[in-house]
């Protein structure tokens, strides 16, 4: 299909005669993105969703990603609620992702979500399983329904992407954590002496060994250093929050945090602190693992 077709096949439906098309400002935004880089489009087709607008090549691949959209997006809104949908472009290489991602890196990352458009790294992505490609849409297009004015702490965005991601994958906690669980046996992980004397100097303590397993809420040099383990330990401490205090207060938190710092939000969604909230992840991390 040559650009102008791409252009041609983003317009349908959107005549002044037809009736409004509940999709056009995601067709806007996908004929925006067509433009900008018409060269990457030549051959690429067009699938919609009720939510989604998936521009990219071959055609299969575009076809099962907008599948995968679908039941990303009815997860996404049964736990955020409404949002404005997503565009999904699926160039044919990993250079021509990282040039539609920039200034977001891509690096050998499946996907990745910038502003309102999740851009796919198809090469990464086909090494997907077939449970892992679904993770990654999901997660991905929670980021795009989670944007806000604010950026919220690096364990909360990834975190919440990753809570709703592997929501209906099936995928025990074991599977999912394998590498933090695995450091955990090996070393231990930190503020384990702390647990046992809550609320004492060592857990502060504990929190400042950088690298080490559960040391912190995980921060943006923890994801740079350890990715698998930062993505981990986000992603229960979402989880934990959701089991201990309802799935509705995670959304609240994630929403306050959009609008105010973290400590306020926790401390006014939660009734924690940070350090209070610290200790009881860690604890039942360690817990948790060690069951599985």
């Amino acid at each position: 299909m040559s650009v102008a077709l791409v252009l041609a096949a983003l317009l349908a439906g959107s005549a002044a005669a037809a009736p409004p098309d509940p999709l056009s400002p995601l067709l806007s935004r996908a004929r925006a993105a067509v433009r900008e880089q018409p060269g990457m489009w030549t051959g690429a087709s067009v699938a919609r969703g009720e939510h989604t607008v998936v521009v990219g090549a071959p055609r299969r691949l575009v076809a099962e990603i907008a599948r995968l959209a679908g039941r990303a997006d009815r997860t996404v809104t049964r736990v955020w609620g409404a949002h404005g949908g997503a565009v999904v472009l699926v160039p044919r290489t990993e250079e021509q992702a990282a040039l539609l991602a920039a200034p977001a890196v891509v690096g050998g990352l499946a996907a990745v979500a910038t502003g309102d458009r999740v851009i796919v790294q198809p090469a990464a992505f086909a090494r997907l399983s077939a449970v892992g490609r679904q993770v990654v849409v999901t997660h991905e297009l929670t980021h795009v329904a989670a944007s806000g004015p604010r950026a919220v702490p690096m364990w909360l965005l990834e975190g919440f992407a990753d809570y709703v991601g592997y929501l209906d994958s099936g995928l025990p906690v074991h599977t999912v954590a394998a590498e933090l669980a695995a450091d955990l046996r090996a070393g231990g992980g930190a503020g384990a002496e702390a647990d046992r004397e809550a609320g004492t100097a060592a857990d502060t303590a504990a929190d400042t060994v950088a690298g080490a397993p559960l040391a912190r809420l995980p921060e943006p040099a923890d994801f740079a250093a350890r990715p698998a383990q930062a993505y981990e330990e986000a992603w229960l401490a979402c989880r934990y929050i959701a089991a201990r205090f309802g799935e509705r207060r995670l959304v609240a938190l994630y929403r306050a945090a959009l609008s105010e710092d973290a400590d306020t939000a926790l401390r006014n969604v939660l009734g924690l602190t940070t350090a209070e909230l610290t200790r009881l992840w860690r604890s039942s991390v360690r817990a948790e693992l060690a069951r599985s």
